[in-house]
Order: structure tokens, then sequence, then C-alpha cells
């Protein structure tokens, strides 16, 4: 009886985050209630509160639905677990570009986390942890750059954390981009060929290097 309504709670808490990102793309985070997010989802408001402090709660959980693979991944390169850095963080962006153009979950999640949120009022907390998950993707991938610099394989035209901040912009971009305007193009096509053009000149020996 305990494993069933522990069961049942988990499909509950499904039920509301389906029904929370279903409202968030349609009409906006800021446009929707908790109200409307529980008679979506079929259940009671005050259901809607025993899985979730409030809205920002609730985002947050949603935010977690679609985290990537590669972003472990990116953790684990930081802390100097791979013989070449920079091909294995290459290959890592390719994959998470071909993974949210391929997964209409992740699609929705990143489209509202950059197009259908306003970060002001109710969502200010939410806007603070945005902040500082953005300064500390930077941070590992400024990582990750420092030790491609130590073996010798990242160009001296590249300090690490101009590295970092550049490769932060183009995936961010790329994806803020297509999300916008989905007919430009498939971004599991164009997207992995961008970050290899990119990577292309943070190589030690290419022919853009400085001597």
């Amino acid at each position: 009886m305990v494993r069933r309504t522990k069961e049942e709670a988990e499909q509950t808490r499904h039920q509301i985050l389906d029904a929370a990102e279903s409202l968030f793309y349609r009409q906006g985070v800021g446009r929707t209630s908790l109200e409307e997010i529980a008679r979506k989802a079929g259940v009671t408001r005050g259901a809607v509160y025993w899985h979730f402090r409030n809205k920002v709660d609730l985002f947050e959980a949603m935010q977690e639905r679609g985290r990537l693979p590669q972003e472990d991944l990116i953790e684990q390169l930081a802390r100097n677990e791979a013989d070449d850095p920079l091909l294995t963080l290459r290959e890592a962006c390719g994959e998470a570009l071909r993974l949210i153009a391929g997964d209409e979950r992740r699609r929705r999640i990143c489209s509202i986390l950059m197009h259908r949120c306003e970060y002001v009022e109710e969502m200010g907390d939410a806007a603070i942890r945005q902040h500082r998950n953005k300064q500390h993707m930077v941070e590992q991938l400024g990582r990750i750059f420092e030790n491609a610099a130590r073996l010798g394989t990242l160009s001296r035209n590249w300090p690490p954390r101009l590295a970092a901040l550049g490769l932060h912009g183009m995936m961010h971009g790329l994806l803020s981009d297509w999300l916008s305007d989905p007919a430009q193009g498939d971004l599991a096509e164009y997207g992995p060929p961008c970050v290899e053009a990119f990577f292309k000149g943070l190589v030690r020996g290419s022919p853009e290097e400085t001597p």
C-alpha cells in the first residue's frame, strides 16, 4: 500500500509538471497561474502545493526534467577527466544540439526558458538562479579550456575564459535563434558543423593561430 501511494504521488507530480510545461509553452510563465495548472492536471490546487512550494519551485522542477546528459559530462571534464578535453567537449556540444532538436520535451523546455518567461516579479528568484547557472557553466567550461591549455592543445589565441564565453555564447545563440524560427533549417544538421568550425579555431596549430 505504501509503495502504491508513493507511485501515485509520483504520477500526480508528473501530471502537474506536464500541465505546467504545456501551459507555460502555450501562454507564457507569467500568464499562467497555479490554479490553471491544477485544472489542466486534473488535481486540486492543494495537490500542487503538496508537491511544489510555489511557481518558481515548479518552474525549476520542470527545468530539471529537461537536463541534458552532456551537462554531467562537462562537470566531469572540468575535473580533468579526459585525455583530449577539446575533442570530448566538441562532441558533447554537437550531441547536445542533436538531442534537443530531436526531443520535443527538451525543445519546449528550452523555448520556455529562453522565450516564454519574464524573469521579473514572482520569477525574480528564478532569474537569480538562471544567472548563477550560467556563471557556473562558464566557470566549468573555463576549467576545461585550462586543462586543454596545460595539455598544449588550446590555441594561444584563446585565453581559457574567453574560449568559455565564446562557446557558451555560440551554443546559446544557435539554440535561441532556431527555437525562434525552426523553419530556418534542421538544427541537428547545421548545429554540429557550426560547433566543429568553432573548435577548429581553438586547436593549437590552427591556421589562424598567432605564431
